[in-house]
C-alpha cells in the first residue's frame, strides 16, 4: 500500500468510527431517558437506574447529567473525526477537538467518582443525620480517568506532529 491508499484507508475507518460514535453519544442520551422517565418501556426490557445510596431524584438528576456530559464528549470526538482530511491530518483543529474530548471524558470520570458520595454528605448533613459516607470507586472508573490522561498525552503528540509537518513544508 502506498501512502494515498493508506490515507484514504485511514479517512475512511475515520468516517465509520464517527458514525459508531455518533450512534454511541444518542444511544448513551435515550438510554438514559428511558431508565428515567419510562423504566419499563415493554415486558422484560427495562432500563435502569442505580441509585447508589442516593434519594431517587438525586440519583436521577447525576446520570442526566454524566449521561449529557458523556454525549457532549463524545459529540467532540466526532467533530475531531470529521475534521481528518488527507492535506492536514494533525491540524490544530483536530488537536483541538480531541483535546476538548479528552478534557470532557478526564470530567465524567471524576462526576461519576465523586459527585454521588458528596451529594450524600450534603444531603446527610443537611439532614442533620451524619452517618458513614460511601465512596465506591471501581475500576471502570479508574479506566475512564486514564483513558482521559493518556488523551490529553495524545492530544499533545498530535501538536509536536503538527509542528513537524509544518517544519517540513516550510523546508521544502
Amino acid at each position: 500500500m502506498n501512502k494515498t491508499e493508506n490515507t484514504s484507508a485511514l479517512l475512511r475507518h475515520a468516517r465509520w468510527l464517527r458514525r459508531g460514535v455518533l450512534a454511541s453519544a444518542v444511544a448513551c442520551l435515550l438510554v438514559t431517558a428511558l431508565a428515567l422517565l419510562w423504566p419499563t418501556p415493554f415486558p422484560g426490557v427495562a432500563a435502569t437506574l442505580d441509585e447508589g445510596g442516593l434519594p431517587w431524584e438525586w440519583a436521577a438528576l447525576t446520570a442526566a447529567l454524566l449521561a449529557v456530559l458523556t454525549s457532549w464528549a463524545l459529540l467532540e470526538l466526532a467533530r475531531m473525526l470529521g475534521r481528518l482530511q488527507s492535506s492536514a491530518l494533525f491540524s490544530s483543529a483536530v488537536t483541538r477537538h480531541f483535546r476538548r474530548f479528552a478534557s470532557r471524558l478526564l470530567a465524567v470520570g471524576l462526576l461519576n467518582a465523586l459527585l454521588p458520595p458528596l451529594l450524600q454528605a450534603a444531603l446527610a448533613w443537611h439532614a442533620a443525620r451524619p452517618g458513614p459516607l460511601r465512596l465506591d470507586f471501581g475500576g471502570g472508573d479508574l479506566l475512564v480517568l486514564l483513558m482521559g490522561a493518556t488523551f490529553f498525552l495524545v492530544a499533545r503528540l498530535f501538536d509536536e506532529a503538527a509542528r513537524l509537518e509544518e517544519d517540513s513544508h516550510s523546508i521544502v
